[in-house]
C-alpha cells in the first residue's frame, strides 16, 4: 500500500485466497510459538526442581549482563532458603522445638512449620521458607553454627540454610523483550537470557576455548565495574541504555498520541550490524514476569512476528531495478492511476494518476502503479532473486531467541501468480519481520553490503574475552546502486516525507502504510504504519525503524502523519545522545555543498 493520505482506499475483493493463506500462516507461527513456550513454562520447567542435586546447582550465581557503557542490566541477588530433613526430626517434641526456634530466629509461624514437618515425615527434604532476607539468613546460620558446637544433639538438627540466587533486572522494564527472564528453575526464557542460556547458566559448560580470545583490557573501564563477575561468565551487549531509554520513551508517547494498539522502534549501526536498542510497546518488567497472565506479551514482535511492510518495501524494488539497469533515477513512466498485473487491478492509494513521472518522483510520492510497472519490467525471476538476497526468506541469525523467517511466495509456489509480483513490489501480500526490514535498509546504508545483526558485543569468561566480530553476509547491490538509492531516499524525505526531517541533517528514508489482511480481505480503516531511514545520509551512523500498529483512524491511518514524525523525534534525540553535529558543522559548508551537488548529479545522470 502506498503512503498518500489524500483518500481512503476502497475495500479489496475477498476472493484472493493468498490473503487467507498469509493470515493463517502468520497466526499459525505465533500461536505455535506461544503454545510451546507456555507448555514449557507451566509443565516442563516445574519438574524435579526440589531434588537435592537441583537445589545445590541452583545456588550458583548466573552471569551478569551489562550494556556497552557498563550499565548493569541483569544480575543475581542472593537470598536464603531454609530447608530441612524431616526424617531426622522424628518426634512431635522435636518438631515443636524446631518450629519454635525458627519462629524466634526468623519469624516463621511455628504452627505452619510444625505441620509441614509432620506432613513430610517420610521425606528426606522439605522447603520451609524461600527467599529469606540476608539479615535473617545470616542470623539463622550463626545460630546453626553455635548450636552444632554447643549441643550434642543440635536444637535445629536436620535444618540447613542454603543461598538462593534470584535473577534481578535493576533497570526494571527497560529492554525487557531484549533480555527475557530467568524462571524459578534457573532456565533462561526469551530474549538474550534464553539464547545465551548455556553460557550464562553455571550448571552448564559453554566451550569457547576453540575460538580466539583477548584480555579484559579491550573492555572500557566502566564495563569492568561488574565484569568479570563472581560467576565468571558474563555478557557485554551492543545495546546503549541511553538509546534504549530514548526509543522506549518515544514509542510510548507515540502509542498514546496516535492511540495505537502497540508498536516497535529499532536502532542499528549499519556498518557493523550492532543493535543499539529494540523497544516494543506494550512491554513487561522481567522482575515481575510471574504476575503476567498474557504469555504472548513475552514474545518479541521484532523477531518473532510477521507483518506486511507496505510501501517501505519499495526501496527493495527500486534497489533491484537500479542494480540491474532496468531503471535510472530519471527514467520516466506514465502513471494513469491504475495498472493491470496478471488478473489484478493495481491503484495508487488515492486513485489518482500523476501522468509522466520519474522513478525518483514515484518513490517520493509512493506510487503503487509505477512501482508495479517497474517490477513487471524487471521480471519475476530478477525481483524475487533480490528479495532473497536482501534476506527476506531466511533468518537474519540475530542472537535473540525465537526468530522466525519471512513468508514470501515466488514462482514455483502453487499459490503464486503474476498478480503477486505487482502487489509484492510495494510490500503487499508478503510477510516479514521488522528485523529483516531493518537489516535490509542497513545494507543500503552500508554501500550494498548485508551484515548479520547482533546484540552481544563480548562474552567474558574470567580474564578472557571473546569479542564479536561484525559478520558480512553478502553484497546485495553494487556500491554505486546504493549511492543512487541513497540519493533517491534523501529526496523522498525532502519532497514526500517532510515530517521525518530534522533541521540541519540530511536523512534518507521511506514511509509505508500497510493494510492488515483478514479472512475476507483487507480490514478497512486498520493499518500498520512504518518509517525506516538512516542518517547522516553521507555517512550513516544509525538506521531506525518505527512501526505503529493500528493507529486510531480518527487521528490518521497514514505513516506520513504518524510514523514519520516519530522517526524525526527519535533521530533528533539520537543526534544529541551520540554526539553527531549538524551536517554543516561536521562537514563544513564547502564539503556539504559538494556532497549535495553529487547527490543531484546522481539523480539527474545516474552513475557514469
Amino acid at each position: 500500500m502506498s503512503d498518500q493520505p489524500q483518500m481512503a482506499p476502497a475495500p479489496r475483493p475477498p476472493q484472493q485466497l493468498w490473503r487467507i493463506w498469509l493470515l493463517v500462516a502468520g497466526l499459525g507461527v505465533l500461536a505455535s510459538l506461544v503454545v510451546v513456550r507456555l507448555l514449557h513454562h507451566q509443565v516442563i520447567g516445574w519438574l524435579d526442581r526440589t531434588t537435592p542435586a537441583a537445589l545445590a546447582a541452583s545456588t550458583m550465581p548466573r552471569g551478569v549482563i551489562v550494556d556497552r557503557r557498563g550499565e548493569l542490566l541483569a544480575a543475581d541477588r542472593f537470598f536464603y532458603n531454609v530447608v530441612a530433613d524431616p526424617s531426622v526430626i522424628r518426634t512431635e517434641a522435636a518438631r515443636q522445638m524446631v518450629a519454635g526456634q525458627l519462629q524466634t530466629l526468623i519469624g516463621l509461624p511455628a504452627a505452619e512449620t510444625s505441620a509441614q514437618l509432620y506432613e513430610a515425615a517420610d521425606r528426606r527434604y522439605v522447603e520451609l521458607a524461600k527467599q529469606v532476607s540476608l539479615e535473617a539468613g545470616d542470623r539463622l546460620r550463626a545460630f546453626l553454627a553455635h548450636d552444632a558446637e554447643e549441643n550434642v544433639v543440635p536444637l535445629l538438627q536436620g535444618v540447613a540454610v542454603l543461598p538462593a540466587p534470584k535473577r534481578y533486572y535493576p533497570q526494571g522494564a527497560l529492554a525487557g523483550h531484549l533480555l527475557g527472564f530467568v524462571r524459578v528453575d534457573g532456565e533462561g526464557t526469551y530474549g538474550i537470557e534464553e539464547y545465551y542460556d548455556t553460557f550464562l547458566d553455571p550448571r552448564r559448560s559453554a566451550n569457547l576455548r576453540t575460538k580466539s580470545h583477548t584480555t579484559l583490557d579491550v573492555l572500557p573501564q566502566p564495563v569492568r565495574r561488574f565484569v568479570p563477575s563472581m560467576s565468571g561468565k558474563d555478557l557485554v551487549l551492543t545495546v546503549d541504555s541511553g538509546v534504549q531509554s530514548i526509543i522506549e520513551d518515544e514509542l510510548q508517547k507515540a502509542v498514546e498520541r496516535f492511540r495505537a494498539e502497540g508498536g516497535s522502534i529499532m536502532v542499528m549501526e549499519p556498518k557493523s550490524g550492532a543493535l543499539l536498542g529494540i523497544a516494543n510497546y506494550p512491554g513487561y518488567d522481567p522482575n515481575a514476569y510471574s504476575t503476567e497472565r498474557d504469555y504472548s506479551r513475552f514474545v518479541d514482535p521484532t523477531v518473532s512476528r510477521l507483518y506486511e511492510p507496505g510501501s517501505i518495501f519499495k526501496i527493495v524494488t527500486m534497489a533491484a531495478a537500479l542494480d540491474t539497469g532496468v531503471i535510472t533515477p530519471t527514467k520516466v513512466y506514465t502513471d494513469e492511476g491504475v495498472v493491470t498485473v496478471g488478473s489484478r487491478l493495481i491503484f495508487n492509494s488515492n486513485r489518482v494518476g500523476y501522468g509522466r513521472v520519474s522513478a525518483t518522483d514515484a518513490l517520493a510520492r509512493s506510487l503503487n502503479v509505477v512501482t508495479a510497472q517497474i517490477a513487471v519490467e524487471m521480471g519475476s525471476n530478477v525481483f524475487y532473486r533480490y528479495v532473497e538476497r536482501f534476506g527476506f526468506t531466511e533468518l537474519t541469525e540475530v542472537d535473540l531467541a525465537d526468530e522466525v523467517r519471512g513468508l514470501v511466495k515466488a514462482p514455483g509456489n502453487p499459490n503464486w501468480s503474476v498478480s503477486d509480483l505487482g502487489t509484492n513490489s510495494f510490500g503487499q501480500g508478503l510477510a516479514i519481520t521488522p528485523i529483516e526490514m531493518l537489516n535490509a535498509t542497513a545494507a543500503i546504508a552500508n554501500g550494498g553490503l548485508l551484515m548479520r545483526p547482533y546484540i552481544v558485543h563480548a562474552r567474558v569468561e574470567g580474564e578472557r574475552v571473546w569479542v564479536t566480530q561484525p559478520t558480512q553476509v553478502r553484497p546485495v547491490i553494487k556500491p554505486a546502486t546504493a549511492a543512487m538509492l541513497n540519493a533517491m531516499m534523501v529526496d523522498t524525505v525532502i519532497t514526500g516525507n517532510e515530517a521525518a526531517g530534522v533541521a540541519g541533517y540530511r536523512i534518507a528514508g521511506k514511509s509505508g502504510t500497510a493494510q492488515i489482511p483478514g479472512e475476507g480481505g483487507y480490514l478497512r480503516d486498520e493499518t500498520i504504519v512504518s518509517f525506516v531511514g538512516f542518517a547522516p545520509a553521507d555517512d550513516p551512523q544509525f538506521v531506525v525503524l518505527v512501526k505503529l500498529d493500528r493507529p486510531d483512524p480518527n487521528i490518521s491511518l497514514w505513516a506520513t502523519h504518524t510514523a514519520a514524525p516519530v522517526f524525526a523525534q527519535v533521530a533528533r534525540r539520537l543526534f544529541d545522545h551520540l554526539g553527531i553535529p549538524p551536517d554543516e558543522i561536521r562537514l563544513g559548508a564547502e564539503r556539504l555543498a559538494e556532497i549535495e551537488a553529487e547527490r543531484i548529479r546522481l539523480l539527474l545522470e545516474g552513475v557514469k
